[in-house]
């Protein structure tokens, strides 16, 4: 993952040029198994809740690529999504503004500073809990700002990852506080917060790392080693893009013993 300098430039980039943003949002949600993991989870949702509006809360959305899924279902969702970053904040409002779309407002706040009750059906928590250290206040907060019944969708690294696998997940570049978490703690820690009931899987088992490596770590390898890179790339996602969605769908569907990643689903009832 690009260090903090080259991450804020890309930011510059995104938010100067909303067709570079489309056109990035697009490819990632194509390519990456990640934000294809959170899409299926989301209109899964939807679906039960038979086109009711969802209230949801999204905090550390980042660079706010995930928050497409949510824009592309303005009749069933409307999305508070914070962050503490303002210029992250800033240029996705003005992204979402500039495409007429009512349904997302962005809001700079730290989560462990939000202080509402009862407000949402459902929080959305991607690649987050490893940055912030007093995790517990995090997910508290999330689950006051939860109704009755509410669920909160969780991604993170697993125990499994490891420090070389930090850029699987990686979108912020504070003090990381943990590597990840095992099954056993997750539910341990949102059942003490007040979750009724907690399902957990494991996500990107082999296909799903192998995948990781054709689209993030060794592109990522190349451009480190050359700008020049970039001319290649268009060229490497077209011959990499039928094997990707094929490794892509074998992680989905089947179930995994381990994983880099875990995906959490909890209830209050």
């Amino acid at each position: 993952m690009p260090n903090h300098s080259r991450t804020d430039v890309f930011a510059d980039i995104l938010g100067k040029n909303s067709l570079m943003r489309t056109w990035y949002i697009r490819l990632t949600q194509s390519l990456l198994l990640k934000n294809q993991i959170i899409n299926r989870e989301i209109k899964s949702c939807s679906k039960r809740k038979h086109n009711k509006v969802q209230h949801v809360l999204y905090p550390g959305f980042g660079l706010g690529q995930l928050l497409n899924i949510f824009a592309r279902q303005e009749n069933c969702f409307n999305v508070l999504a914070i962050d503490k970053n303002p210029k992250m904040v800033s240029q996705s409002a003005a992204y979402f503004q500039s495409r007429n779309q009512h349904n997302i407002y962005c809001k700079t706040q730290n989560i462990l500073e939000f202080n509402e009750d009862e407000i949402f059906d459902m929080c959305v928590c991607v690649n987050l809990l490893n940055y912030i250290e007093d995790d517990r206040k995090a997910l508290q907060n999330m689950f006051n700002a939860l109704k009755h019944p509410g669920m909160l969708l969780i991604f993170n690294s697993s125990q499994f990852a490891s420090e070389q696998d930090t850029a699987l997940t990686q979108v912020y570049h504070d003090h990381k506080f943990r590597n990840g978490y095992s099954v056993d703690q997750i539910k341990n820690l949102l059942k003490a917060i007040g979750f009724s009931k907690v399902k957990t899987r494991y996500v990107y088992g082999r296909p799903g790392v192998l995948s990781w490596k054709l689209t993030t770590y060794w592109p990522t390898k190349m451009i480190e080693y050359s700008p020049f890179a970039y001319a290649f790339l268009p060229f490497y996602t077209l011959f990499c893009l039928p094997l990707v969605m094929v490794l892509n769908l074998l992680d989905i569907a089947f179930l995994h013993q381990t994983g880099k990643c875990i995906l959490v689903r909890a209830f209050k009832s």
